[in-house]
Order: C-alpha cells, then structure tokens, then sequence
C-alpha cells in the first residue's frame, strides 16, 4: 500500500474544516478520500474540495470528529493512500450483432418512411 503526502496543515477553520495546503498542486488527489496520519493509525477526515486559484490552490478536509479538529497543528502532516486504478473488465469480440456491431438489417428495408410515393404524381 502506497502512502502519499497530502500536504501541510495551514489552520483550522471557525466552521469545522481543515485547510491544507498541497505539496504538488500539479497532482491533486480526487475528492473523497479518507486522509491518516503518516502511520495511517488515525484518519483525520475525508477531502472535501478544492479552493483558491489554479495554481496555488488549497484542499479543505472535513474532519471526522470535533476531538480530531481540537487536535490538529499548523504544521502537521497529512497523507493519504490512492486508490488502485480500475481493471476493466476483458472485452468481449462479438455478442449479440457479431463482431463488427451490425445491426442484421442491410440495404433499404427497415427505414422509416419506407416505400411508398413521397407526394409525387
């Protein structure tokens, strides 16, 4: 399991938030992430969002409990644990409609508005 470093902690906020400021605001973990201490014993909370400019931005974490939000020093490190990318499932060739994905109808049968004389005498 690969423990990545969140960022620093900047402050607490008067609403009940963590403000942390990134290490690589190049590569920003997606939203929804649970973040720990460095030995992953305590989680401090989830990533909620992303505010501030786009190049220096900040991550706000929703703490897990008031106690964690009593806890927590500017200056303390946060880190987290990405997610294991998606394995998508083995494509079938085939199926239903045969390889190429043909629909079984070829030529004009089957259009709407079919046969019949379009108006002209």
């Amino acid at each position: 399991m690969a423990v990545r470093r969140l960022g620093v902690v900047l402050h607490a906020t008067r609403n009940g938030y963590i403000v942390v400021k990134p290490d690589d605001p190049k590569r920003l973990p997606q939203l929804g992430l649970p973040v720990y201490d460095w030995e992953l014993r305590r989680k401090y909370g989830t990533l909620l969002d992303v505010i501030g400019p786009v190049d220096s931005p900040l991550l706000v974490v929703k703490p897990e409990s008031k106690e964690v939000l009593k806890e927590v020093r500017p200056g303390d490190e946060l880190y987290y644990v990405p997610p294991r990318p998606r394995r998508r499932g083995r494509r079938r060739k085939g199926g239903r409609r045969g390889p190429r994905g043909g629909g079984g109808r070829s030529g004009r049968t089957g259009r709407r508005g079919g046969g019949g004389s379009r108006g002209r005498a």
